[in-house]
């Protein structure tokens, strides 16, 4: 099959083709948007099939996640509502504030608390000592840095997996790594709206089903924290809706929450009060959200779910043509939900994320299939993204966003240039070299060089990947590894020449010999590439996984396309010298 010159020149003409087909979008995409002229018109169905910039070159958001020690420290300690949580939560407060002084890690503020014998942290932390009741509260301490290290590592992980889908093929973007015991660097290349790229990061996906109870029992729990409470009444801020719902209007949020974190204990051991997800409107313009009373002890939660999809709604089903998120469940889930449906018909389910009501419905019959879906998505992306944190999992432990940079794309604009402008020198360096010390055979080579960069090109589009700054150092990189493929070549066809070969005869020899040596040595380089795509992360991954594209391209353009050329011309043109 290749040795025939029309196949080999019918594959050669079909991946140029195919290449533009897949470039053209890219830079009708950007032509459009970098001419002033141009910009009203509509370029979203360019951008989805176009080559995807990084943060480095097209700017995007910059996010310090920390650790939420307060919030971490009480979850560790497993105590229940009570006056000795409290002075937990007193003392945690105090370590917290003081470490942010003292510039130390709050754990070491913790432990000079008890060098002080201002804190006794086995009162609090008795459920660690499990192991060895003999522990001294500098061992407490120790545990909770391990637990902290185990947490911070499973969130790294989790992080990685929640965002792959914006960042599929590894191409440095988004970058993420472990900044010191208690935090998180991520960067996000192309975020438009910092604020939804925040909550994205920051959702912790706590997922759960939960029995919903009658709202005749949230408002006899409303009525305890009336009577409890010689502050503001709840009773005077909240509403019906008419169906026997309570409600609660959105100006009023922040105080009806501090009221329910404040009285937490009336109702905490049994139930929740969550609100629903969904924000309503009355009549007169003003925002609301229903309140829902359900069990403290979720039927299901999070870990018992599996292969969560985003997917249209099919017809036959309510909610068709809208987006939702279909879940199984794992063969224990299975068995709960089953006995757990079985024993509720007739009451509501709360389906909960992050403690928020997506939606209640009618529990009408036992599900023995384990499956069931989440509805009420404002659009595609929301979705998605519910998707995507519920198949990375729960993070281990609380989050809470450090430091948020937004970086503009001027920056980018001069990472282009430059990146551009070294890209034309290096490709005019070889064109030249190519040309006065090879004659027409680096006239050939430079045709080849051409089309693996047009090749690389239309492959880094068709992966979805991202191109950053050292993705286009491999890119350089690739360019002279490309022509040194020829290189090998053409001093192979030398040799023979001088011992009297001829000219047919030597460029086969030459291509022969030559092959074994450029396959090792490319070989050789894809091992290195490929350990640092699958190890490596962020900058790196972009520069091995470009370079390793660049390697398979340039053995095709160097070993394929020259012989094709060369074969045409001592098939069609007597050659008595060649000029190399």
């Amino acid at each position: 099959m290749f040795q025939s010159l029309l196949n080999r020149w019918a594959i050669i003409i079909a991946i140029i083709l195919g290449a533009i087909y897949f470039i053209a979008p890219t830079i009708n995409y950007y032509s459009i948007i970098n001419d002033p002229d141009l910009q009203d018109i509509n370029v979203d169905h360019l951008k989805e099939e176009s080559l995807k910039l990084g943060l480095d070159l097209q700017g995007g958001v910059y996010i310090i996640l920390e650790l939420d020690h307060h919030a971490y420290l009480l979850q560790q300690s497993q105590l229940a509502p009570s006056i000795k949580r409290d002075d937990l939560n007193h003392i945690i407060k105090d370590a917290v504030d003081q470490a942010l002084l003292s510039q130390i890690d709050v754990l070491d503020q913790l432990a000079l608390f008890d060098t002080n014998n201002e804190v006794n942290l086995k009162l609090y932390y008795s459920n660690l000592l499990r192991t060895n009741p003999q522990f001294t509260d500098q061992d407490i301490i120790m545990i909770l840095k391990n637990n902290r290290k185990e947490s911070m590592n499973n969130i790294l992980e989790i992080m990685r997996n929640r965002i792959e889908s914006h960042n599929q093929y590894g191409m440095g973007e988004p970058t993420i790594q472990r900044f010191g015991d208690d935090r998180l660097i991520i960067e996000l290349a192309g975020v438009s709206d910092p604020e939804k790229a925040k909550d994205y990061i920051q959702r912790t996906a706590e997922f759960k089903l939960s029995l919903v109870h009658d709202n005749s029992k949230l408002g006899d729990i409303i009525q305890s924290i009336d009577n409890d409470s010689d502050d503001i009444q709840l009773s005077d801020i909240l509403s019906g809706d008419g169906r026997g719902n309570i409600i609660g209007f959105e100006k009023d949020y922040f105080v009806i929450n501090q009221i329910f974190k404040q009285q937490e204990e009336i109702f905490s051991d049994k139930y929740q009060i969550l609100w629903d997800d969904k924000l309503s409107i009355t009549q007169t313009g003003e925002s609301y959200r229903k309140l829902y009373l359900v069990s403290a002890k979720p039927a299901i939660s999070g870990g018992q779910v599996q292969n969560p999809k985003a997917l249209i709604s099919e017809f036959g089903n309510e909610n068709v043509g809208s987006w939702i998120v279909n879940l199984d469940m794992t063969r224990e889930g299975k068995i709960k939900w089953s006995r757990f449906t079985g024993n509720n018909i007739g009451n509501r389910v709360a389906i909960v994320l992050d403690n928020r009501v997506f939606m209640a419905p009618m529990i009408q019959d036992q599900i023995t299939s384990g499956s069931t879906r989440i509805t009420g998505f404002a659009d595609k992306q929301e979705a998605q993204d519910i998707a995507a944190v519920l198949k990375a999992g729960e993070l281990p432990a609380p989050i809470k966003i450090a430091q948020t940079n937004y970086i503009g794309p001027s920056l980018g604009e001069d990472s282009i240039q430059s990146g551009a402008i070294s890209m034309a020198i290096g490709l005019m360096a070889v064109f030249i070299f190519m040309l006065l010390y090879y004659n027409l055979s680096g006239m050939i080579a430079n045709f080849a060089l051409i089309m693996n960069m047009i090749m690389i090109t239309a492959v880094l589009i068709t992966m979805d990947a991202v191109l950053t700054l050292p993705g286009i150092a491999g890119l350089l990189l690739t360019i002279g590894m490309s022509v040194d493929a020829n290189i090998i070549i053409f001093e192979r066809i030398r040799e023979e020449l001088k011992l009297g070969v001829k000219t047919k005869s030597a460029i086969t020899v030459g291509y022969n010999r030559a092959f074994v040596t450029i396959l090792d040595a490319n070989i050789t380089t894809l091992i290195t590439a490929f350990v640092l795509s699958f190890i490596g992360s962020g900058p790196i991954k972009g520069f091995a996984t470009t370079l390793s594209i660049g390697i398979l391209c340039s053995m095709f353009s160097a070993i394929f396309v020259t012989k094709t050329m060369f074969m045409t011309l001592t098939k069609y043109k007597s050659i008595t010298k060649l000029s190399i």
